[in-house]
């Protein structure tokens, strides 16, 4: 999950992240929180004895070692990677530019692309308007080639990398539809990313409202949403979290906003010496009943804004236990142009509890989806109880 506020942003790594671009920024993957940093320890750090032992340590080998094949690069690369493994810190990494840009892109409120969401190499969502859409593509088709190489289940990154590259400007691919082949070549533009769909669920006043992810232009998005459903008439709503592994920090923020009512605890953000908690300083609230879905991969940002719902708004919980990505990272610029994303600080929820490695326990477990949303609203809709 991202945050992005003049001083933090949440993050997506694994699929996600909370990071953090001038501030806080989230990523997007396992759920992931980071900040950025200012590199202002760095001269500190220069003043270091211990440093500048490591200094000659890297002078001796470089000048003294049998072979003169040392690659300086991959010598300094791999004394990061040390300092970094030796934290034992599964959300401490480094990142590499490419790494870093991709999860930016991923998040921001416009991308170029085609127009498709991918699972492995199944296509899961096409963009209205997009490329895609205009060419035919349908959800469902499965990507066998991508610019005459082949993808399967296994390999499938190469989808994303060879249309996310900056150099590609048409996608070839290759489709198998049932016993059909199908040849399409597609041209890049300029999209929004869209990352919420909404709907009047049929026969009841019951409004459904699924997030992806949490890009920097979510709250809009999610405003936009309510805006048209109120005016539908609806009386209760379901937000659907599952499989959302975050974004940026403030957007799980300000989409909070939306819905607590001023003065209402959004999440706390605990350091080593410092406590800072966050709280609804809007005037905009909603009060009808809420059930929010989760799942095993509901993280992050996504974890943040179903606690907030559940404890500052109260929503029910209905799901599977969520993923528990509840540590915050810094990312600080390198000099080559890689990143290093380090574990500052943990997250809580308003109750102040720590979901890290533990995550958000449903009110009412259930694992089939179809089952899930027939709970919720069974609840909203059939006698169910709902209390603030």
């Amino acid at each position: 999950m991202m945050r992005l506020q003049k001083n933090k942003v949440f993050n997506l790594i694994e699929i996600i992240f909370i990071m953090i671009l001038t501030a806080i920024v989230s990523i997007v993957a396992t759920g992931i929180i980071m900040l950025k940093g200012d590199g202002k320890d760095v001269t500190i750090v220069n003043k270091d004895d211990d440093l500048q032992e490591f200094v000659e340590v890297y002078n001796t080998i470089i000048n003294k070692y049998y072979t003169k094949e040392i690659d300086k690069k991959e010598l300094l690369k791999a004394a990061k990677e040390g300092m970094i493994n030796y934290l034992g810190d599964r959300y401490t990494t480094y990142l590499q530019d490419d790494e870093y840009k991709e999860i930016l892109d991923e998040l921001g409120e416009k991308y170029e692309g085609v127009g498709i969401g991918i699972n492995k190499n199944t296509i899961v969502s096409v963009t209205e308007g997009s490329p895609a859409e205009k060419a035919g593509i349908l959800i469902g088709d499965k990507i066998t080639r991508i610019d005459g190489m082949e993808v399967n289940e296994n390999n499938s990154t190469q989808i994303k990398k060879y249309i996310s590259d900056e150099n590609t400007k048409v996608v070839k691919l290759e489709i198998t539809r049932g016993n059909e082949i199908l040849q399409f070549s597609l041209t890049k533009e300029e999209l929004n990313n869209i990352v919420i769909s909404s709907k009047i669920i049929d026969g009841t006043k019951t409004g459904y409202l699924s997030i992806s992810k949490f890009s920097i232009s979510l709250d809009k998005q999610v405003s936009e949403a309510l805006d048209s459903l109120e005016k539908s008439g609806i009386e209760n709503l379901i937000i659907d979290l599952t499989n959302n592994v975050g974004g940026y920090l403030t957007s799980a923020e300000k989409t909070a906003s939306l819905f607590l009512e001023e003065g209402k605890v959004i999440y706390t953000l605990e350091t080593s010496d410092n406590k800072n908690t966050y709280r609804d300083n809007t005037k905009e609230k909603r009060t009808y009943p809420i059930v929010v879905l989760i799942n095993n991969n509901t993280a992050s940002a996504a974890e943040i804004l179903a606690a907030a719902l559940k404890e500052s708004y109260g929503a029910t919980l209905i799901g599977t236990q969520s993923f528990g990505k509840g540590k915050v990272q810094e990312v600080t610029g390198l000099a080559s142009g890689d990143s290093m994303k380090l574990t500052t600080a943990k997250w809580l929820t308003p109750n102040s509890v720590c979901i890290d490695g533990v995550g958000l326990n449903p009110d009412i477990i259930i694992s089939d989806s179809n089952e899930q949303m027939n709970k919720a609203l069974e609840i909203l809709n059939g006698g169910g109880e709902f209390s603030k």
